[in-house]
């Protein structure tokens, strides 16, 4: 903390303060509108490049999508069988035998 010895100190740091606010806020919004704006592409290797990038992000999701289905919610009854011989399950129904 800066000591201030008069009013005017307090105004010019006030000012300085404003003024990083204002350039911060800026590269913040060029930064926001560089990540979610497109931008246009002319040459047909971006275009396709992009199209490229679209298609293998969604086919990721997709895998994803189908793993964590058989994993937790429509696995067949076999599936879900074998994984009550976990440990947890274990512990938990050891001394009721």
């Amino acid at each position: 903390m800066l000591p201030f010895k008069s009013l005017d100190d307090i105004r010019l740091r006030k000012e300085y303060l404003r003024r990083e606010l204002r350039k911060d806020n800026q590269s913040m919004k060029s930064q926001w509108n560089g990540l979610f704006h497109k931008q246009e592409n002319t040459l047909p290797s971006q275009r396709f490049s992009n199209l490229m990038t679209t298609g293998v992000s969604v086919f990721d999701g997709l895998l994803l999508a189908w793993k964590l289905y058989n994993r937790f919610g429509g696995g067949s009854k076999n599936k879900r069988s074998k994984n009550k011989g976990n440990l947890l399950t274990a512990l938990l129904f050891r001394n009721r035998k």
